[in-house]
């Protein structure tokens, strides 16, 4: 078991107790999970001291985002639905992973949505602890009063929206009817909205470049699904999505320890990501020069997939280049160093079950600046 020292559970708001915490001089680490605004105060929080070794305190913030899924006219469409369910209203859409935009091919937009308000209609709202039970409350009557808010301002912008129905076992507490609105752009969302509510966007086919680009323009990077029978389609997707992770013909929800690490980019994280190889080593004080290899070490040496260099590994490898010739050993000998640590992006395929593939990609920051004098 875990040494009764080394875990200790102090509950109490993030104002007073959280606060307290991250202030401490005591404090050598912080991970945190909440929203993007918290994550920044605490990173603030944090900038203004030294850890004992007089480096930066380590900060692993998993925050939320505008996560969506890209549906095609090659899915299929029961597969797609019970994904959306899945991802969208487990634990009634208070994932940080949830489905928040739903994206569909106009060609196959009404008939998705037909047979996604039949499965909602067939969906049982109640007590969580039922096992029968698939959607229960929000966390409190704040959350409530917020996502209904929000449902009340599109509704009055003039967008569609269908609800489901509260029974009457639902009638207390702080539940949320799930709700469809459908929008026009994903720029309409000023914020992600944490509950059971799925917004939905339909877009042409030669429109789909077009559609990736206002996705990551939200600057959020968390989750992205996309669902489709046409590779192209999903090696596009890969290549110009910016998520932590991206989920292909399942769900979005349910990410699983060393199967399927998990964290995002941008505005929904820092990283390293959770459940992956490299997240303990985040928390070092100095961390060994062979993080890398010792990280993946337990990937079979024919997992890994070939990859191709890159300008910053080309930039580094003149940079060590030149250092060597103008006898500037310690940079020469630091450039080395920084390459045999992985400086080119790698690809390794995961254990996990039968059936699914879980490929976890690392790339090295996009640009550094080098000053030589």
């Amino acid at each position: 078991g875990v040494p009764r020292a080394a875990l200790q559970l102090l509950p109490g708001q993030g104002e007073t107790v959280g606060a307290a915490l991250v202030g401490d001089a005591g404090v050598q680490g912080v991970m945190f999970t909440g929203s993007t605004e918290v994550a920044r105060i605490l990173q603030r929080t944090l900038a203004q001291r030294l850890g004992a070794h007089g480096l930066p305190v380590p900060l692993i913030a998993e925050t939320g985002g505008q996560n969506a899924m890209i549906v095609d006219s090659s899915a299929l469409a029961e597969q797609v639905v019970q994904d959306v369910m899945s991802s969208a209203f487990d634990s009634a859409g208070q994932r940080c992973s949830a489905l928040r935009v739903l994206c569909l091919q106009e060609d196959v937009a009404e008939r998705t949505l037909a047979m996604l308000k039949g499965a909602m209609a067939e969906a049982r709202i109640g007590n969580p602890a039922l096992l029968a039970t698939d959607i229960g409350p929000v966390i409190d009557a704040e959350a409530q009063g917020g996502i209904e808010r929000h449902i009340a301002a599109m509704q009055q912008r003039g967008h569609a929206v269908h609800r489901m129905a509260l029974p009457a076992e639902a009638g207390q507490g702080s539940f949320v009817a799930p709700a469809l609105i459908e929008i026009g752009g994903i720029d309409e969302l000023e914020r992600e909205v944490f509950g059971p509510v799925l917004h939905v966007l339909r877009y042409r086919r030669r429109d789909l470049p077009r559609l990736m680009a206002a996705i990551n323009t939200t600057g959020y990077g968390l989750t992205m699904g996309v669902h489709t029978r046409i590779d192209e389609t999903v090696d596009f997707v890969r290549r110009h999505g910016e998520a932590g992770n991206l989920y292909v013909n399942r769900n979005m929800v349910g990410a699983v320890v060393g199967v399927q690490p998990f964290g995002g980019e941008g505005l929904s994280g820092t990283g390293p990501k959770a459940g992956g190889p490299l997240y303990l080593y985040r928390l070092l004080a100095r961390a060994p020069h062979d993080v890398l290899p010792r990280a993946l070490a337990f990937c079979a040496p024919d997992a890994a997939r070939p990859s191709q260099g890159t300008p910053p590994a080309a930039a580094l490898a003149a940079l060590g280049d030149w250092a060597a010739h103008t006898g500037r050993d310690a940079l020469a000998a630091q450039c080395d160093q920084l390459s045999r640590a992985g400086c080119q992006p790698t690809s390794r395929v995961l254990r996990g079950p039968t059936g699914e593939q879980n490929v976890y990609h690392l790339h090295p920051r996009e640009a550094a600046l080098c000053l030589a004098g």
